[in-house]
């Protein structure tokens, strides 16, 4: 009798998944071209924040569409996801819905938003885009109240906007090469972008 430890796939789950994977088309997951890392809280109760990986893909110029786990690794969990719209399909929402969105100014000028293990000056060029996007982001699953499966309704995230509202205990948590990055490119951020916040 085959063993394995508990919750982990058999031998003929992987095989299976070996052979369908060989199979079908995974086009949507393909699309799939930037890790994004950020922090979230939730949108009733900041002094909940997440860490967040976005894995992002292009439906067109004008929105992207982002899977968010709760780490890069390989075991980890899918917790959310996010649509990233431009300013200008931002600017055409009804006031009630805008509500629901956040700006992404903050993060990128700061650093809190940024891609893992790219050179700032590599990224440089496309998180000047970011910088002037808006986000609607949910999470199905609470990992911070340490829950062994997505219970509850999906709650509506936000995100940070200003100083002295991210937790060290967050930064200090996150690993020695993604905090480096985010301290490198802190300082060398864009400050010749003074976009608004439309809120």
């Amino acid at each position: 009798m085959e063993t394995h430890k508990n919750g982990e796939p058999t031998t003929g789950t992987y095989l299976r998944d070996t052979a369908t994977s060989a199979i079908q088309n995974f086009a949507p997951i393909n699309k799939i071209h930037q890790h994004l890392c950020a922090f979230h809280f939730y949108s009733y109760d900041m002094s909940r924040q997440v860490e967040a990986h976005h894995f992002c893909a292009h439906q067109n110029e004008e929105m992207r569409q982002c899977l968010i786990y709760d780490s890069p690794e390989k075991k980890a969990r899918l917790i959310g996801l996010e649509y990233i719209i431009s300013e200008n399909l931002y600017l055409t929402l009804p006031d009630q819905e805008k509500r629901l969105w956040h700006s992404h100014l903050y993060e990128v000028k700061s650093g809190l938003f940024f891609m893992p293990k790219v050179p700032a000056l590599i990224q440089r060029p496309d998180m000047e885009t970011v910088c002037t996007t808006y986000g609607k982001v949910f999470h199905f699953w609470q990992v911070d109240k340490g829950h062994s499966l997505p219970f509850g309704i999906p709650q509506l995230m936000m995100a940070l906007t200003r100083d002295g509202q991210i937790y060290d205990h967050l930064l200090q948590s996150m690993s020695i090469l993604l905090l480096s990055m985010y301290l490198v490119q802190c300082p060398i951020r864009f400050s010749s972008l003074e976009n608004l916040i439309h809120i």
